[in-house]
C-alpha cells in the first residue's frame, strides 16, 4: 500500500503518514519502493517479530520461537 491508500484508513493526512513512514524506514521496520510517483511500503516482519520478542522478554515472558522449538 502507498501512503495515500493507508491514510484513508486513519484520521491523518498523506504528508503526516509519509513523515511517520520516514521514521519507520530509519528503524528498518518497513522498506519502500518507488513506482513512478507512488511509493509502496512493506512491513519487515522479521524485524517486527524480533522487536516484539525483545519486548516480551523484557517483561520476563518466556516465549518459544521456531528457532528454539
Amino acid at each position: 500500500m502507498n501512503a495515500g491508500e493507508l491514510s484513508e484508513h486513519f484520521d491523518v493526512s498523506k504528508p503526516t503518514m509519509s513523515a511517520h513512514f520516514a521514521v519507520l524506514r530509519e528503524t528498518g521496520l518497513i522498506t519502500c519502493e518507488k513506482h513512478g510517483k507512488c511509493v509502496v511500503y512493506q512491513l519487515q516482519m522479521s524485524v517486527l517479530e524480533d522487536a516484539l520478542l525483545r519486548f516480551a522478554r523484557a517483561f520476563g515472558w518466556k516465549l518459544q520461537t521456531s528457532e528454539n522449538s
